[in-house]
């Protein structure tokens, strides 16, 4: 069974909240757990600079030719007028991309998105025989529609139509059997369709000892200067945080003066200054009330850890994730009474009635003054949190997968042609777009859909040599090289030249250069923009430092769609002997250096040469991406073998004949003060006397 995830719910502004990491660690966790099955994982290409932490995140774990990327045309996000063609043009592109993997099963791991960025999720706009599934986290905007769609028409628009969507679901894969059941109800689904696979959390949330030092550095930079009680999660309404800070207002005020209230993470601006104006209302003492903003996953560790108490006033929870990663730390946790939270907290002792705003703060006054109490909640949480595992959500989830894969009627997959075919006459019917549209869209297609050629390509970079062959030994390098690939190309690869400038994004296929380097003829060719799929390698073999750095964006892309890219490195010369070097080259070197560093790896002519780009790297404190390498090759030797320049200078043969007449010495190579050439005359000088 062939397995797709679609990974948005990770690439989004959701990224930095607990639908982002459910998305990664539920897909990591079905990776892990898939046994024969085959995982794809589908990327957004709208979301350039989250592709390449996704490819990390399932490095050793997954191929990386299992991660495919596709494109869109935009914006297309709902909140801004005027996107609706592109929207529905980019989820007509996104499910044909998908049919294209020929998959058994879709799965959808945040289908509301879209609103505020420019996610795409839709279900049968184009593919109508797919089985697809949906993360089902809650349903809480339709059964709060005062707070949530009412004020918002425009959002209530949008969130029906994905409510429409998710009905089309073959199947719901809900967060909590209370997630589930609310599914079944509010939804008219048949029990079968939604099934609680639960959730979990990532390993590092567990307890850990801080010692003084780290504790304080930690307080000093979020601004907590007491012990503290603790809330991370959302900001919207129904997080109940009013009620939380007229809460601990009604604490006596001893309580006060030895505990801050701490909201840990990132918050919507608005939202933090209406928070604010309520403190103030309160009258809320100054550093009362304290907005960390954003938060490393350590910080959150280390917060849960030293903070006193959790609480989680939430009124409506599909699952309630923080709960449960605070638990998991081992610190005591109290939290509403409503929908799911009882079944993550599992301990009557410590919930409360959310709306009851005197419950709430007896309850926090209760375990602050009651030690015994303090131990009981946290070593219960401790063992509460052992129930949720992720290999169990995986497994229960394949489970689903494999249920709606044999549920599905038998039908045959479109050819490559016919899917292309229907897409575009499905796209035909958008008259309305302008020209430049169409010929964007046409170029994503080409990119998200066309099948690669038979055999993969080694894009050459030639850029320095097709415009002038200065003839030094990286331009023999570079013809030498070039000519024993394009003669014996490796098994599987097609071998293309290819060249830039600094002026025009993207590269060209040197089809003309090739066909005089081949001594073939070469009028009928032209230079066509490259095209490059995922597999294909992209190697730099030329050096042209303006060319390289101009091309760094267009090479970028070509790495998100899982092209390799690689450099070759000569040598570190200019930034390390910066004196011998015209004035610039060490600027320019360092420029293109940094260049480098910002792709798949480099090849360096020696391992001399390799060692000193590793120290360099190191120096500069570069962190270059996952799966970087520097690797180095030795040079040729066989002159007979190289492809040199054709014919002799016109006065070869006096030359010759001079050389032979008398014992005589060579010294081969550019005139630069490193060479060493006034020294060599030097020498010569001493010897003649």
């Amino acid at each position: 069974m062939r397995i797709v995830i679609d990974m948005q719910g990770a690439q989004t502004e959701s990224r930095f909240r607990g639908i982002g990491r459910y998305t990664i660690s539920f897909a990591q966790a079905v990776v892990r757990n898939r046994g024969e099955h085959e995982v794809i994982l589908a990327l957004s290409g709208l979301f350039p600079d989250t592709i390449e932490p996704i490819r990390e995140a399932f490095e050793g774990l997954l191929p990386q030719e299992n991660i495919r990327v596709w494109f869109a045309p935009g914006p297309v996000l709902e909140a801004e007028p005027g996107n609706e063609k592109r929207r529905e043009v980019a989820e007509i592109i996104r499910e044909a991309f998908l049919a294209s993997l020929q998959p058994d099963v879709i799965h959808i791991t945040s289908l509301f998105e879209g609103y505020v960025d420019d996610a795409v999720t839709s279900i049968g706009r184009f593919d109508t025989k797919a089985s697809v599934t949906v993360s089902l986290y809650d349903l809480i905007p339709l059964l709060n529609p005062e707070q949530y769609l009412k004020p918002n028409p425009q959002y209530a628009h949008y969130y029906q139509r994905k409510i429409n969507y998710l009905k089309q679901a073959a199947g719901l894969l809900a967060i909590s059997e209370f997630a589930c059941q609310e599914g079944i109800a509010t939804l008219k689904l048949p029990e079968s369709s939604v099934i609680n696979v639960s959730t979990a959390i990532e390993p590092f949330f567990e307890p850990q000892e801080i010692d003084e030092i780290t504790s304080k550095q930690l307080k000093d930079k979020l601004g907590i200067s007491k012990s503290f009680i603790l809330y991370t999660g959302g900001a919207d309404e129904r997080k109940n945080l009013s009620r939380l800070i007229e809460a601990y207002l009604m604490l006596p005020q001893e309580i006060r003066q030895e505990y801050q209230l701490v909201f840990a993470g990132k918050m919507p601006q608005g939202d933090v200054e209406r928070f604010k104006h309520i403190a103030n209302d309160f009258k809320l003492i100054k550093n009362e009330l304290i907005f960390t903003g954003y938060i490393t996953d350590q910080q959150l560790v280390q917060l849960y850890n030293l903070c006193r108490l959790y609480v989680f006033p939430s009124w409506h929870e599909g699952f309630g994730l923080p709960a449960l990663e605070a638990m998991v730390c081992g610190a005591p946790v109290i939290g509403a009474n409503t929908t799911s939270l009882p079944e993550v907290i599992g301990l009557e002792e410590a919930l409360f009635d959310p709306f009851n705003t005197s419950e709430i703060t007896q309850k926090i006054q209760q375990v602050l003054t009651d030690e015994s109490m303090r131990q009981r909640l946290s070593q219960q949480g401790i063992q509460q949190s052992k129930k949720f595992h992720w290999d169990i959500t995986a497994q229960k989830a394949i489970q689903s997968f494999t249920a709606c894969y044999q549920a599905k009627q038998p039908s045959k997959n479109l050819t490559d042609d016919q899917l292309l075919n229907s897409l575009c006459f499905k796209l035909a019917s958008y008259s309305s777009l302008s020209n430049k549209e169409m010929l964007s869209i046409s170029q994503i297609i080409s990119w998200s859909l066309i099948t690669p050629r038979e055999k993969k390509q080694i894009l050459v970079d030639i850029s320095e040599l097709i415009n002038r062959d200065s003839r030094t030994g990286i331009q023999r390098v570079v013809r030498n090289v070039l000519n024993e690939w394009l003669l014996n190309p490796p098994e599987g690869y097609s071998v293309e030249p290819v060249y830039a400038t600094s002026d025009n994004q993207g590269y060209l296929y040197a089809r003309k250069f090739t066909c005089q380097f081949l001594d073939m003829p070469y009028d009928w060719v032209a230079d066509e923009p490259i095209d490059a799929w995922q597999g294909d390698i992209f190697i730099a073999l030329d050096l042209q430092h303006h060319v390289l750095q101009a091309q760094s964006n267009y090479l970028t892309s070509l790495s998100h769609r899982g092209v390799i890219v690689k450099t070759v490195v000569y040598d570190l010369l200019p930034v390390l002997l910066p004196h011998v070097f015209v004035e610039g080259a060490q600027t320019m070197h360092q420029g293109w250096l940094e260049t480098t560093a910002k792709f798949d790896g480099v090849v360096c002519i020696s391992k001399a040469v390799a060692d000193e780009y590793q120290a360099w790297l190191l120096e500069q404190d570069i962190k270059a991406k996952r799966s970087f390498i520097v690797d180095w090759f030795h040079l040729g030797a066989d002159i007979d073998a190289s492809h040199s320049m054709k014919g002799l200078p016109a006065n070869a043969k006096q030359l010759i004949d001079a050389l032979e007449r008398i014992p005589s010495f060579l010294m081969v190579g550019t005139l630069e003060p490193r060479k060493g050439h006034a020294q060599t005359l030097q020498a010569f000088e001493q010897l003649w006397a």
